[in-house]
């Protein structure tokens, strides 16, 4: 599935910027939030970015949603919220470019005036934070008895629980994103420490009680895009990438052959096909010419729409697929006696039968839906050749008019995706002949 990516056209991120110009690079469409569009999305939301109803209803359904906060109740059915922090890979590079902004921070405003800091919170940022201030005297403010003994052994009297000497320490940085400090235990007025916080919403002080304006108090969000702006968007980008890769369906080959009176079907089929698989659509010369069964403009625009994917139309094109390492294999519905006989022979005059050729040879399997007047005629023989032969799966077929059409058959267009499932797993579904159609 190709998606657009949407971002925020007002936003101060400097990552957004970078990420726009990173997804256009892999070809994908760009789009602000507030430009209309019915397309599916990858919607970035920067830190504590504010979102309303407004914004929720403007998503498409059966798109994503990447943002900072680990919570989001209000997200609506049929689009997938997804946190950022919730990726270990992510939430390590971006720690690290944290510390290291922030150290930039610390290192231009006091010129080494200080050397001692205090850090509340003992997670993972505060350990990216440590390497950066190696050669800092550093105290540990942590609210997490378990950790007590550990955060004692490395830091001895420097190791705090639940309260520290905090006018001791001139630099206070929190990396708690609860309101576990209560400021007013500090029993005093007014500090004159600086204190930062670099920890997501609500932040890591309780001023219930306390004037927060009597303290040297700053919230630093962002670090990584103002200093980092590059990397930080990689890294971005990077968790983004991991999660398509990682819930990416099977993908497949759709290889719709010149059986006109078939396309109204096909169009449901191909419906139940993407809920579970990626569509990579080739057509055949002979499905590319006006019919009278259905207009082939129509078709071919609910076929783009559907699959996501622009339509291969040449044989250049269809043996391009066999590079193409996620494509699990190929699917000819509707196959034709034409189609039928070529495969049988190995001939690849068309798109349609290079795409197959592609893909079997690196051995993935072929489900062919057959449609055909002479099945039980000239084509019989290919068919029997088609069932005897390696990484060909035929999806149940029967006759559907013996008596008009003794030689017709057509194959059983509610079990392609039950044919299809069977194929990826090396299997034949059975029965494969059917009943005559009443």
């Amino acid at each position: 599935m190709k998606y657009v990516f949407r971002f925020n056209q007002s936003s101060t991120d400097n990552r957004v910027t970078v990420l726009k110009e990173m997804f256009e690079a892999q070809n994908y469409e760009t789009l602000s939030f507030d430009k209309e569009s019915t397309e599916k999305g990858i919607y970035y939301l920067e830190p504590r970015i504010t979102l309303d109803e407004t914004f929720w209803n403007s998503v498409v359904k059966g798109s994503l949603v990447f943002g900072y906060q680990r919570n989001i109740p209000s997200v609506p059915e049929g689009v997938t919220y997804v946190s950022l922090n919730d990726d270990p890979v992510f939430v390590t590079g971006t720690n690290e470019l944290t510390a290291k902004a922030f150290r930039q921070i610390v290192d231009q405003e006091y010129h080494g005036k200080f050397k001692k800091i205090l850090f509340c919170g003992y997670g993972k940022l505060t350990a990216e934070l440590e390497n950066v201030f190696s050669d800092w005297e550093v105290g540990v403010l942590n609210y997490n008895w378990h950790k007590m003994p550990e955060i004692i052994n490395k830091y001895s009297k420097a190791a705090y629980f639940k309260s520290a000497p905090v006018h001791e320490y001139p630099i206070i940085v929190n990396t708690i994103p609860c309101n576990m400090i209560e400021v007013a235990t500090w029993r005093q007025s007014r500090l004159k420490q600086k204190i930062y916080d670099l920890a997501s919403a609500p932040f890591g002080f309780d001023w219930t009680g306390v004037n927060q304006k009597d303290y040297d108090y700053h919230i630093l969000p962002g670090l990584p895009g103002k200093f980092y702006p590059h990397e930080a968007a990689g890294v971005v980008f990077s968790c983004i990438q991991r999660y398509l890769e990682k819930h990416a369906k099977p993908a497949l080959a759709l290889c719709i052959t010149g059986s006109a009176c078939s396309f109204v079907k096909l169009i449901p089929i191909l419906n139940a096909l993407v809920q579970h698989y990626e569509i990579y659509p080739v057509l055949s010369p002979n499905a590319n010419v006006p019919n009278r069964f259905i207009d082939n403009i129509t078709f071919q625009d609910e076929i783009r729409r559907l699959t996501g994917h622009e339509i291969v139309t040449t044989i250049a094109g269809a043996e391009r697929l066999s590079s193409m390492a996620k494509l699990k294999g190929s699917i000819v519905f509707p196959a034709t006696g034409n189609t039928l006989a070529k495969l049988t022979y190995g001939i690849t005059d068309t798109c349609v039968l290079m795409a197959v050729k592609a893909l079997l040879r690196n051995n993935k399997p072929c489900v062919v839906g057959l449609s055909t007047n002479d099945a039980l005629g000239a084509n019989a023989r290919n068919i029997g050749e088609l069932l005897n032969r390696r990484n060909y799966y035929l999806v149940p077929f029967r006759q559907d008019q013996p008596i008009a059409k003794p030689n017709s058959c057509v194959c059983d267009f509610g079990q392609v995706v039950a044919t299809v499932e069977a194929a990826l797993q090396g299997k034949q579904i059975q029965p494969v002949l059917l009943g005559v159609v009443e």
